[in-house]
């Protein structure tokens, strides 16, 4: 026994004394009472001191048994632990120790080729799905999502080769499927830039790659109308699995770094991921959930339908247990980064991750395979919330556009941003909002779509120091349309008005050959009547904006800074409302 042993021993067997003398004090205490009650013959005291000292007594006697016992058996039980412990370490290493350290590009010979290109392209036309992302004692150690997933979780503590590990997975998943067989998708919540290279995959479809919740939202938002698509279509071909479509679309792999951050900052949306993980199998949605801290970050419903578990070190043999079943994992040295275990729902196998040596390299070269096999790059799953700013340029205009589609801003749908239309063909067009929200600036952009057109007469009126200016513009045969623009239209509109525009334009509303297009400062119902295509450009009074019409769910969506920014509104046409950024005018 050695001195720390000893002296750990000898406070162990002080605070034993101390605790049955405590104990022994109230035994002696009742037994002294209850020779004196005997003495005075108080009977009935006697009895009712009696059943507390025999209690007492046999309390005492059990404490110095289990004392005893104590003693007796501390030293070995805490040699054994010890002995388990360091014996257990042992054996951790031996497993990696035999492993050789391998780049990912030796896997495929891509290190030695010149054109390693051509090396992905015969990749893509083999029919494995099994993909390489390391080393075992034995060889190389493939995983395969089809067959051992759908889905997987790696869990780790820093440094333990996570990001390694992950970024060798998805490149090597990209190695085995073209742009048109596999998707990525890559949330990174940790702020850090994890999957930044490959963001140029053609494979990916979308990348949040920093903390802004809003672009988070919209691609949990896209993952969920992905999977409602595909359930339509499997539904409407009455088949089980989308691989029996016709036509199947491409299988997509959602990885997420730091799962528990995004639990975390949006609890609201782990549902949409666990209804992912329940009917990713039918429909080819994967899911690769990457966390520190697997013990109670993960549903039950999720966890479930999890079969394939990777763990790297861990600092808690319960992390470890929960994970793979064993304690191994945390009995990883930090010297061994990579060093990993998996459990595939069969078997737990030890390996070690190998790393990429140049990931832009690899990545430019996947692209170049990519255009060689002339695959189409596939349209993002979802897109950046709406900018600040927006320019003609920013507009996507088919050469065949109609004249009277006029394209006038950026909407915004909550996953993917687009070119907003205004029809102007029969509809009236009511525009809603402040001095200096935008109104003017709208206006003038249509009026100038539609100058260029000449396919309609144009009145464009607008209130002067003298009252309400109208400039017909060119005049065109009889059979053209009128579009007729009215700027500060607030007076003109008013029911007791004797302007001269008042009538005329009150004619104009019901009239079917003339659209108006009315901008005003406030909601007038003889305007909002006619006019069921709005644009309404909210000021930031909950209540006078619902009046306008604009749904709450959208004012949620807006921040401080939106209710202040020139051209940031809302369309509501066909019972639809959507945010938009309108375009600068760019001048005549």
């Amino acid at each position: 026994m050695n001195s720390k042993t000893k002296r750990k021993h000898t406070n162990g067997f002080n605070e034993d004394r101390l605790m049955l003398i405590s104990w022994a004090a109230p035994v002696l205490s009742q037994l002294v009472m209850l020779v004196i009650m005997i003495a005075q013959r108080q009977w009935l005291y006697v009895a009712m001191l009696a059943p507390g000292l025999i209690s007492s007594a046999l309390s005492l006697v059990s404490m110095a048994l289990r004392s005893n016992q104590k003693q007796q058996h501390d030293e070995p039980v805490s040699t054994t632990y010890a002995k388990v412990v360091e014996t257990a370490r042992q054996n951790s290493h031996s497993p990696f120790a035999a492993m050789p350290h391998v780049c990912f590009e030796r896997f495929y010979a891509l290190d030695e080729d010149a054109l390693p290109w051509r090396t992905i392209t015969r990749t893509w036309l083999s029919s494995t799905s099994s993909c390489p992302i390391g080393v075992t004692e034995h060889g190389l150690f493939r995983t395969d999502l089809q067959r051992s997933g759908p889905h997987a979780m790696v869990a780790g503590t820093t440094g333990s080769g996570k990001s390694e590990l992950l970024i060798s997975w998805c490149l090597s998943l990209a190695m085995q499927y073209s742009p048109d067989d596999l998707h990525f998708v890559f949330l990174d919540f940790k702020g850090g830039s994890t999957f930044n290279a490959l963001e140029h995959l053609p494979h990916t479809v979308g990348n949040v790659c920093d903390l802004d919740l809003f672009h988070a939202i919209r691609a949990l938002n896209a993952i969920e109308q992905e999977l409602v698509r595909r359930e339509a279509l499997v539904s409407a071909e009455r088949v089980s699995r989308f691989d029996q479509l016709v036509r199947p679309p491409a299988r997509l792999v959602v990885v997420i770094d730091e799962f528990h951050a995004l639990r975390d900052r949006l609890p609201d949306y782990m549902q949409r991921l666990n209804r992912l993980a329940s009917l990713g199998r039918s429909l080819g949605m994967h899911l690769i959930v990457c966390t520190q801290y697997p013990m109670g970050q993960v549903h039950a419903d999720m966890k479930a339908n999890i079969s394939l578990s990777i763990c790297l070190r861990v600092t808690d043999q319960m992390q470890s247990n929960e994970l793979i079943g064993i304690r191994d994992a945390a009995l990883i040295p930090p010297s061994i980064p990579g060093a990993a275990y998996c459990n595939d729902g069969q078997h737990t196998t030890p390996f070690l991750c190998s790393a990429v040596r140049d990931v832009n390299r690899l990545v430019r070269n996947i692209g170049t395979a990519a255009r060689f096999h002339a695959c189409k790059r596939p349209d993002p799953l979802f897109s950046e919330p709406l900018t600040q700013h927006a320019t003609q340029s920013d507009l996507s205009i088919p050469s065949n556009q109609s004249w009277h589609r006029v394209p006038f801003a950026l909407a915004d749908d909550g996953v993917l941003v687009y070119t907003a239309i205004l029809d102007v063909s029969q509809q009236n067009i009511a525009i809603i909002g402040a001095y200096g929200s935008g109104k003017t600036n709208l206006l003038l952009h249509c009026a100038r779509w539609l100058y260029d057109t000449g396919c309609a007469n144009i009145r464009f009126t607008r209130k002067t120091e003298h009252g309400m200016v109208t400039d017909d513009g060119k005049p065109l045969p009889s059979h053209k349309r009128t579009i007729w623009i009215v700027d500060d239209a607030d007076e003109a509109l008013n029911p007791f008005s004797s302007a001269p525009e008042a009538n005329e334009l009150r004619e104009a509303l019901v009239n079917p050959n003339i659209t108006v297009i009315a901008a005003v400062e406030k909601p007038i119902s003889a305007l909002l009547d006619r006019c069921p295509t709005r644009v309404a450009f909210p000021c930031g009074e909950r209540s006078n904006d619902l009046m306008l019409g604009i749904p709450g769910a959208i004012l949620d969506g807006f921040a401080a800074d939106d209710y202040t920014l020139p051209g940031r509104g809302v369309l509501m046409q066909q019972a639809k409302a959507c945010p938009i950024q309108c375009v600068e005018f760019q001048g005549f």
